[in-house]
């Protein structure tokens, strides 16, 4: 918690991050990054976001299919 703000900071800095959620649970942020291979996802994840200091582990999930994808209208 104390090193949030530098961590996002460096984290704006990599591409391939292009969303960040700060969340409730277990982790502070989840975040989607988008990787052309295997490789390079791997790559983003031990080279670019485990360099960060003050990042200690993530957890992976990789999405297979989008089954909806929809905007809903939200009244002022």
């Amino acid at each position: 918690a104390r090193v949030f703000n530098d961590v996002l900071k460096e984290m704006n800095k990599i591409p391939e991050i292009i969303e960040c959620h700060y969340t409730t649970g277990q982790y502070s942020m989840f975040i989607k990054v988008y990787a052309k291979d295997n490789s390079h996802l791997k790559e983003v994840l031990s080279d670019k976001l485990l360099a960060i200091q003050g990042i200690s582990r993530t957890e992976t999930f990789m999405s297979l299919e989008v089954l909806i994808d929809k905007e809903i209208p939200v009244e002022i």
